[in-house]
Parts: C-alpha cells; structure tokens; sequence
C-alpha cells in the first residue's frame, strides 16, 4: 500500500469513527431529527448567501494571482472552474482534489505557463495563512482564558492549533530568506523534500516583488475566513441555539486549522466532535444542537460544491485550437502532456521570474 493510499485509508477511517462515536451518545441519535425540525429557514437561507460570497470572493482573488502570472481567463470561465474545483475538493478523497483539476485545466488550456498555473494556486492559498494567524491571535490568544476552559481533548487540540500555526509561519519565514539568499537551491542534494523546498521558497519571493497584489489577496483572505466564520455562526442562529458570534468566532480558528489536517474526509467528523465539544463545554449548548450547526455551517459550503458538480457535465471550455472540449477530456489529455522540461521554450516563457515549478500531480490523475 503506497503512502497516498494509506492517507486515504486513514481519512475514511477517522471520518466514519469521529461519526459513529457521536452517533452512539444517546442524547445525540435520539435529539438530531429534533433540532433538524427547529431550523429557521430564513436564517438557512443567510447562510448558502453568506457561502456563496466566500466562493465569490476566492474567485476574485485567484483572478489576481492569474493576471500576475499572465494567464488570462475570463471572469465566467474562473467562476466556472472554481465551481467546479470545489465540487472536486468535496468528492475526492485526498489532500489536491479541486486544485489538480484546475491545474490540469490550466496545463491544457495554456500549455506554456504551466509553471505559472500551479505558482497562482501556491499563491491564492499562502496568502490565506496570514488572516488565519490573525484571527487565532485577536479571538483565541485573547480569550484564552475562557477558551481554555474546555475540558480534555478540546483544550489540547486548542493549543496544537497555535503552535502548528506558529510552526507554519516559521517555516514559511526561513523559506522567505533562503528564496531571497539563494540557499535553498545550495543545499545538499539527498536532503529529504528539498526539490518541493526549492519550488514553495522560490513561489514565496514572488509575494515580495508583486507586494500590492499580495496585500489585495491577504486583504481578500481576511473578508473571506470573516465570511466563512459567520456562516457557522449563521448556522448557530438557524438552530435557535442563541450563541454569540465572538464565541463562535473564537473556536472556529480552531475548528479550521485542525480540520486542514489531511486525517480526514474535508474535517467531516472531526468538525462535529469539536463543535459537539467546544459549545456544549464553554456555551451550554446541547450536544446534538452543537452537531447541527457544524453539520449545517459545512453544509452551506457544500450547497456550491453541489452546483459545481452540476455544472462539470456540461462545462465546455475552448483548447488552445479554440474547439470546445469536455472538461474530463481536457484532464485527460492534459494528464498525457510530455514533461515540463521538453515543453520549455528558448526565450523562458515557461518561468516565471525565474522560477520554474514542475507541478507533481496526484496519483489517481497520472494513473
């Protein structure tokens, strides 16, 4: 069993153990179809907007990271495509999902920037990283004390979120000054993910040389986690269950970065034991209500990813010959295209400021 399959293996593990664990708490399986009953639809309602502007506005921000890596998509064709990678990040087990598909796309579709279509996916998603770190910092580290009045697991998870945050922005820092020294690419050959080192330090100078489009993606980033936090809190309103947003807005930085771990299928079932937990610990909330707003928060999300599957079948993008082509027989010959290397042309079109990625594409797209 190789190792991405033994990753997918463990995510369906912990998903269905989180679900059954919660699903065998009496006051749980006896009370969901009740709190399912009390939703107000109208709130509901507020929520699928709210979810649908979070993917608006990640669709404006990529826009950004595109047109600096001079690849120019159109408005309707990104929307599309970000419809449609969502979808594929909620049915495929794994960690790449809806970014293969979009890098495959953009292979296809711009044959001699393909360094850059994978640089604007690197790009659309570091810039995230900083409204994260802020938002743990101004909601967490600052009600700290009432946060880390849960009990158990809960609190431990609490301070791993932090310190896996921290650990990130370090490494991300060290990979900033070796890009801008020129180190990484001196370090000894054998040394473990150093080609992956290479490729991720020389994506992050680009932040430096274009730094107005990085602080518009960063400033989008921290209008699109507001946004997201809020259809939880939307949810909590939909349930009756009366919690107040600063609450919700401080476990949620939590909720989040412990559910991008890749040990489960897109956080389902640890996103629920750690609503169940936090608001039934520090709000009072019902177990099987604190299950309900994590169920129907993620649901919002999911109401777009369920658009973008009905939009794959019939999506017709333009090949570089200006045919229309199914998007899965643009995937597939793009699977097929010969290695970067052979595809570069002579006056470096295929770099970007001199940087030159290879995108390694998972598995189940190369197979």
């Amino acid at each position: 069993m190789n190792r991405r399959r033994a990753l997918t293996v463990l995510q369906v593990f912990v998903s269905i153990a989180c679900l059954l664990w919660l699903w065998r708490q009496p006051e749980i399986h006896s009370g969901l179809l009740r709190a399912v009953a009390r939703a107000e639809p109208s709130w509901i309602f507020c929520g699928i907007l709210l979810a649908g502007l979070v993917i608006g506005l990640g669709i404006v921000r990529w826009q950004f990271f595109l047109r600096l890596q001079g690849i120019r998509l159109t408005w309707g064709e990104n929307a599309k495509l970000s419809f449609i990678g969502a979808f594929f990040n909620l049915i495929l087990i794994g960690t790449v999902g809806g970014d293969a598909v979009k890098i495959l796309y953009l292979m296809r579709r711009f044959p001699q920037r393909r360094s850059q279509a994978v640089v604007s996916i690197l790009m659309d998603h570091l810039c995230g990283l900083p409204a994260v770190v802020t938002m743990y910092g101004v909601f967490c580290l600052a009600r700290w004390e009432w946060l880390s009045t849960a009990e158990g697991l809960s609190s431990q998870l609490a301070l791993f979120a932090g310190i896996y945050l921290a650990v990130s922005v370090v490494g991300i820092l060290l990979l900033f000054i070796t890009a801008a020294f020129g180190l990484t690419e001196r370090t000894p050959r054998r040394l473990p993910l150093r080609q992956h080192a290479i490729k991720f330090s020389q994506a992050l100078s680009l932040f430096l040389k274009h730094w107005p489009v990085t602080l518009a993606g960063v400033g989008l980033s921290f209008l699109i986690h507001w946004l997201y936090f809020a259809t939880f809190h939307t949810a909590s309103l939909a349930m009756n269950a009366h919690v107040a947003w600063l609450d919700i807005f401080t476990i949620m930085p939590v909720v989040d970065v412990i559910t991008t771990v890749p040990v489960s299928i897109s956080g389902i079932g640890i996103r629920e034991t750690l609503f169940e937990s936090f608001l039934h610990q520090l709000c009072q909330v019902p177990r099987e209500i604190g299950v309900m707003i994590s169920l129907l928060g993620f649901g919002f999300s999911v109401f777009w990813s369920l658009a973008g599957g009905l939009l794959f079948p019939f999506y017709r993008p333009a090949s570089p010959d200006g045919h229309a082509e199914t998007l899965r027989s643009v995937i597939h010959q793009a699977r097929d295209l010969p290695p970067e290397e052979d595809t570069r042309s002579k006056n470096g079109d295929e770099t970007t400021d001199g940087v030159a990625i290879s995108p390694k594409l998972p598995e189940r797209f190369r197979s």
